[in-house]
């Protein structure tokens, strides 16, 4: 451990991938690191090692990557600025670990009210009551997260309520509904609620199991919807038939191009967070048995997100004296756009975290310590020959047990898509 309980982080870019060159010196003709190349180079000859070399020796080495600058020279005098990316020399003794993080995709939160594929699917009890003419049913609904807190600066909520409509002539006690009415009046309300409509899409699945969506909704290829809810014609109430409500957390933040990117611009990460009951008038929903409420998905947040390894470039290549400007004319003459532009904001990114020591054997203090720098590679996905090498080099000679990997729990698929499917 170190002096200080940090580590020196230094981010290399190997989006190109893990290459040996030409097992030549480093530097020498056809022998340079492109930008998103990276490999190891032997820290005495500077020749860079193969990528199925099978190093056993615990021999010292140098995690080197190509420069992400595209011109060596800003004006007559300012050069160098194509040399490659080097780490400090690597002991394979003092290595402490060595692990990837895999991407994650980002996962909505999915909420299902009454009787939906899902609900079916799962056998939840309590999601067939009957609605009865006469009455007036209320849903509570909640969205919790940044994405509400920062739009409303408090978290968004909203009290739909769907009124059943008169009795029949002559009842003598209130009948029971079709429940898929009470849903789209529901679903109408969220819709049209400038609140909440932002954060959630309703989805009403009918009485007959024919899925509805808003009227405009479009599907991937951008064509309207097969079915909307204003298109539905009631059949009336028929025994053992229920409907429900699929609610789907989404929001999309607005955010800069490259062109206008600025360090400290805010990014989403944070998925919102859905919660509904059915209440009575005065919004008690412990009152009554109120309908089943099942969550399906719960909202994830993504892992590898190229904002954030955007940044964490910036940073790294800001130590190395490649500053990211926030004005634009000097950050288009400093190459700052090489930078940024080497990163997709969009993308899902691999990490790979190398964390070695090195220590102080002369300190002025005369304290013994180390000093700990953990070294990032930035990839597209899992490098096997990365892996390999790296395990094979360690081997016998470090106290780091092997690769660890930090992967994402498993992915949720909702039964009904957010949207319809395309068409075939």
């Amino acid at each position: 451990m170190a002096y200080f309980n940090h580590a020196f982080q230094k981010t290399f870019l190997g989006t190109d991938g893990f290459t040996g060159l030409n097992e030549g010196q480093l530097g020498t003709t056809g022998n340079i690191f492109a930008s998103g190349q990276f490999g190891f180079v032997d820290p005495k000859t500077w020749i860079v090692q193969a990528t199925d070399a099978a190093l056993t020796n615990c021999c010292p080495l140098i995690l080197a990557s190509g420069s992400v600058l595209a011109n060596d020279k800003i004006g007559p005098f300012h050069g160098g600025y194509l040399e490659s990316n080097k780490s400090k020399v690597i002991n394979p003794k003092y290595v402490n670990k060595f692990y990837r993080v895999d991407p994650c995709e980002p996962t909505q939160a999915v909420l299902n009210i009454g009787s939906t594929p899902y609900t079916q699917d799962e056998g939840t009890a309590n999601c067939c009551p009957d609605f009865l003419c006469g009455e007036t049913y209320y849903l509570r609904l909640d969205v919790k997260g940044s994405p509400a807190l920062r739009f409303l600066n408090h978290n968004a909520y909203l009290t739909v309520s769907a009124y059943t409509g008169c009795c029949p002539a002559g009842a003598i006690a209130p009948t029971p509904v079709d429940s898929t009415l009470v849903m789209i009046e529901w679903a109408k309300q969220i819709v049209d609620s400038p609140l909440i409509s932002p954060f959630i899409l309703p989805v009403v699945s009918a009485a007959d199991g024919t899925i509805y969506y808003a009227p405009g909704t479009l599907d991937t290829f951008g064509n309207p919807a097969a079915n909307t809810w204003d298109e539905y014609v009631s059949p009336g109430f028929v025994e053992g038939d229920c409907a429900g409500l699929i609610l789907y957390g989404a929001y999309v933040d607005t955010k800069f191009g490259n062109c206008t990117f600025q360090i400290s611009d805010f990014y989403e990460k944070e998925p919102v967070r859905l919660y509904a009951s059915e209440v009575d008038l005065n919004g008690d929903p412990c009152a009554f048995s109120g309908i089943c409420i099942v969550n399906e998905c719960l909202g994830r947040q993504a892992m590898g997100l190229g904002e954030s390894v955007v940044r964490d470039l910036i940073l790294s290549e800001s130590y190395r004296q490649n500053f990211f400007h926030s004005d634009f004319r000097i950050r288009e003459i400093t190459q700052g756009y090489d930078i940024l532009n080497s990163v997709n904001r969009n993308a899902l990114y691999t990490r790979y975290y190398l964390l070695h020591s090195v220590p102080r054997f002369n300190n002025p203090s005369g304290t013994f310590d180390n000093d700990q720098y953990l070294l990032e590679v930035i990839t597209d996905g899992q490098i096997v020959a990365f892996e390999t090498f790296v395990e094979t080099w360690l081997e016998n000679c470090s106290q780091c047990t092997g690769l660890e990997v930090e992967s994402c729990v498993t992915d949720c698929e909702p039964i009904v898509p957010p949207v319809p499917a395309p068409l075939p």
